[in-house]
């Protein structure tokens, strides 16, 4: 091993979880790491659990016996007040608690990992990515909130011949974003709202950034789709369709595949689990109809548009 290689597998970062055998984030049977921390605060985030850069505990109430033991660990002087309620504000994620729970009342979300320990467990999966033409996708959060690890693991991957794949809100310094996407075959970018006052109120931060992003990243990577997850009540109006169509059209020509993901509600259980409350409540439910509407409207100004899962 040399030595640039032995460098690269010593840095390490935080990640919250790996999933096997993923169909839904870039091409073939994907190994997807989800990084922790991201810029953005999304109102109807799905993985509000990958907010924070820091581990932190997530508490099953309806698994919990009280009988204690977390108390005993707790630096904090005991989190967990009674059976119903967590001090969330004093925990400092230590994680201990989570060990000596007989009962998985309590779970981590976040492991420091070094990007050789997460190769070593993306290279178990080669054989799938050999016979469907996959291979790994950072995800997260927002795999530039750990730019050193995901640039690292990204060129791990490639030194062994493993198809790279990211996903991103694109809110991210250009210097630390290329240094990252020029490990990647595939660029999954996400476009949540053209209108800027709109993204802004919504996410916590202004587009502008993140267009200008997506433009010199289409001179970079080698495919690139856009995803635009359909919210309703927030994004899901044909001006919108029309005025991103009219964007890639006119700053990114290469791009032509647009994949359009429907809102679901699968972040709201989970922020009771980190005590927190969930952001959004649609006015109204988004129809399989609405969706193929918004579709059309892309297929008509000649794009790939999918409607993904």
């Amino acid at each position: 091993m040399n030595c640039n290689v032995e460098a690269l597998r010593e840095v390490s970062g935080t990640v919250f979880d790996i999933e096997h055998c993923s169909l839904h984030d870039g091409k073939g049977i994907r190994t997807v790491v989800f990084m922790k921390g991201c810029p953005l605060h999304c109102a109807w985030c799905a993985n509000p659990e990958s907010n924070k850069p820091e581990p932190q505990i997530g508490f099953y109430e309806e698994k919990c016996v009280f009988c204690k033991k977390c108390a005993e660990v707790c630096p904090c002087g005991d989190v967990f007040l009674n059976e119903h309620r967590v001090d969330w504000e004093n925990c400092i994620g230590c994680l201990k608690c989570i060990d000596v729970c007989n009962f998985d009342a309590r779970v981590g979300y976040g492991k420091r990992m070094t990007a050789g320990e997460i190769l070593d467990i993306v290279l178990r999966d080669r054989v799938f990515y050999n016979n469907s033409g996959g291979g790994i996708t950072l995800s997260g959060g927002e795999m530039s909130s750990q730019p050193r690890l995901s640039a690292a693991l990204l060129e791990l991957c490639r030194l062994e011949g493993i198809h790279t794949a990211v996903e991103t809100c694109g809110y991210c310094q250009w210097d630390t974003f290329e240094s990252i996407i020029r490990h990647v075959d595939q660029l999954l970018f996400d476009f949540k709202n053209m209108n800027s006052v709109l993204h802004k109120q919504y996410t916590g931060v202004g587009n502008e950034l993140i267009l200008e992003n997506a433009v010199k990243a289409a001179s970079v990577v080698p495919v690139m789709v856009i995803r635009w997850p359909v919210i309703p009540g927030f994004n899901d109006s044909d001006e919108n369709a029309h005025e991103m169509a009219s964007f890639l059209q006119t700053n990114m020509p290469s791009v032509l595949s647009v994949d359009l993901l429907p809102y679901h509600s699968a972040g709201k259980s989970k922020c009771g689990v980190i005590g927190k409350k969930y952001g959004y409540e649609p006015p109204y439910e988004l129809s399989e109809e609405r969706v193929k509407q918004l579709q059309s409207v892309l297929l008509n100004a000649g794009f790939d548009a999918q409607i993904g899962g």
